[in-house]
Order: structure tokens, then sequence, then C-alpha cells
């Protein structure tokens, strides 16, 4: 009889000490990304509608060291010598780049990170993370259909060497590239914002950490854009 107990007890420890492991290793938190629309925002706590949290909904908590960055439209003044951009139009059969449009970041210690430097993280496909210290793409991304297989199309990326007028020089790791900027460019820039810049109906991607598939998200980094057409575009993608 007391053989019997024993071994129910042992069992029962054992079953327990098992139990508490599998849910020690459920709880440990994993790197992502998640995006889609705010539908509120209560405090340091943003609700996000997205696809890619097994809910349809996150819970993002902003704490004090999340980079929040958002891309506004600027002038071309704002592309001066010293500043990291992202050109893309069309190109000239001698090499000249006009541009269609034009992204902004600024250095990071004097560099352009990933060959546009800013404060954000590449911009990863959806789930992945975007590494800490780099940026994210140009807001659209690549035109797709006719003009991304547009074999006269052009692109430049990294620091601006040079403004005279219209014409920019752009260094790349590859070499200089000179660019056109015309008043029919669209320029933008990003800039790092505070918490109050996310309100209910911005579209955001959140990297940063979860232990429960998105549900609730620690965030490192938040980038905002705002809809096009209605919908949230990431990368040239429609989300959430």
């Amino acid at each position: 009889m007391r053989s019997s107990v024993t071994l129910i007890l042992a069992v029962a420890l054992g079953l327990l000490l098992a139990f508490s492991g599998s849910a020690g290793a459920a709880t440990k938190p994993t790197t992502g990304s998640i995006s889609g629309p705010v539908t509120s925002v209560k405090g340091k706590t943003i609700k996000v509608k997205t696809t890619l949290s097994p809910t349809g909904t996150a819970a993002v908590s902003v704490g004090s060291a999340t980079v929040i960055t958002e891309q506004v439209t600027v002038t071309s003044a704002a592309v001066k010598t010293g500043v990291c951009v992202v050109a893309m139009g069309q190109k000239s059969t001698k090499g000249v780049v006009t541009a269609t449009r034009v992204t902004i970041t600024q250095p990071v210690k004097g560099a352009c990170q990933a060959g546009l430097g800013g404060p954000g993280g590449n911009r990863p496909r959806a789930g992945g993370p975007p590494p800490g210290g780099g940026t994210t793409p140009p807001a659209g991304g690549r035109p797709t259909g006719g003009f991304g297989n547009n074999p006269n199309f052009g692109i430049a990326v990294g620091k601006v060497t040079s403004v005279k007028g219209a014409s920019v020089t752009v260094k790349g790791t590859s070499g200089s590239t000179p660019v056109t900027v015309s008043k029919k460019s669209q320029i933008s820039e990003t800039k790092i914002v505070g918490s109050a810049a996310v309100t209910a109906k911005s579209c955001v991607f959140v990297q940063g950490t979860s232990t429960d598939k998105g549900v609730t998200v620690k965030a490192t980094s938040i980038n905002l854009a705002k809809p096009t057409g209605g919908s949230c575009v990431f990368g040239g993608r429609r989300g959430p």
C-alpha cells in the first residue's frame, strides 16, 4: 500500500515538473512584427487590427525605449548635402536618374546604414523582424506592373554629396549616381516622432517581442504611415 502511494506521488510530481517546464518554455519572448490600422490608443497601449495575430488584434505596449518614426511629405529643399536618400525613377542612357520618388532619412553616426540610414529598421516581410538601426523602405516600395518591368528603371541609394539646383549627386556603395529632382518628384522624409503621433486609424508597422504569437507585443520600434485608398499599405502590399 505504501509503495503504491509513493509511486502515485512520484508520478504526480513528475507531471507537475513537466508542466512547469513546458509552461516556462511557452512564455519565452520571440522577436517578430505585426502591421495594420490602429483601432484605439489608451495610455501606452495601442490596439492594432492585424492578420498576424491569432486573434485578429494585437495589444502593443509602448515603452520609453520604443523608437517611433513617421514619413512626412517635404519639399525639394530637404534634399541637401549629407542626408541619405533613395531616389527612384527613369534612368537615361547617360546614367542620370530622373526621380519620381525620393525618400530621405538622416545618417546615423555620419553613415547611411544599409545604404539608407535612419532610425527605424529594414522593413522585413510580414511577420519578420526588422533589425534595429536600419530604415524602412519608401512608402509603397518599388512600383509593380509596367514600371517595375521598365528596362529604364533607375535607383540611387546612398548619401547626397552635392546639390546644384535640380541636379543631385548620390554616393552609394557602388559609386556615385547623378539624380535630377523636379517639381513632379514625390519627396518624403522619415522622422522620429513622439507617441502622441500614434492615433486611431493610423497605419503602423510594429517590431518587437511577444510571448503569445502577437496577441500582445512589446514594441521596440513603430513605423507610422497614412492610409492609402482607405487601406494600410506596407512595402507595396495592403494590410493588415
